[in-house]
């Protein structure tokens, strides 16, 4: 047993990669095929990113880093959704941090609204086809009101953000 040499497997830590390429795609008002059309890949390849089903290679990973014009570092290590105007560049003044805090939070609380509205997308197209659907029919129409409603708001939020970050395109469309 002496002669038998304990190899760990080295488990590699999780990235922020997924969650960051997402946020930062959003916030860009772009959809996964623009960024794959962008970078010379696949819409599936950013989704499996984007769900940290897989990471890209290095030149893959280097091409989003500069595609976004974002540190590779930050990329890996940092959560944006906790600090989302740390890596853009406002023009709000230095000394008015209670400003920054307030867009920061909006920025955070409009990629939690995303999230929900995409769930709840994701749960209606599944139900679509159920006894339960066509059962509670009028229920469930109010309930695709209330996600258009929804859906609205979000995209007058990315709006808004997008006119106040000036890395963020004004065509972009996110939902």
């Amino acid at each position: 047993m002496d002669n038998i040499v304990n190899k760990k497997k080295m488990i590699p830590k999780p990235t922020s990669l997924g969650q960051n390429l997402k946020f930062l795609r959003r916030i860009n008002g772009k959809s996964q095929r623009d960024i794959a059309e962008a970078i010379g890949l696949s819409r599936n390849n950013i989704a499996s990113y984007e769900s940290g089903m897989v990471e890209p290679n290095a030149d893959n990973f280097l091409k989003i880093a500069e595609y976004f014009d974002i540190d590779p570092v930050q990329l890996l290590e940092d959560l944006l959704t906790e600090n989302p105007l740390k890596p853009t560049i406002v023009n709000v003044p230095q000394n008015d941090s209670v400003l920054m805090e307030k867009m920061n939070a909006f920025v955070q609380e409009t990629n939690e609204m995303t999230k929900v509205l995409e769930g709840y997308k994701a749960l209606m197209s599944i139900k679509k086809d159920t006894n339960e659907y066509k059962e509670n029919l009028n229920l469930y129409r109010s309930l695709e009101e209330l996600l258009d409603l929804l859906r609205n708001l979000v995209a007058l939020n990315w709006d808004l953000i997008q006119s106040i970050i000036p890395s963020v395109q004004d065509d972009a469309k996110h939902i």
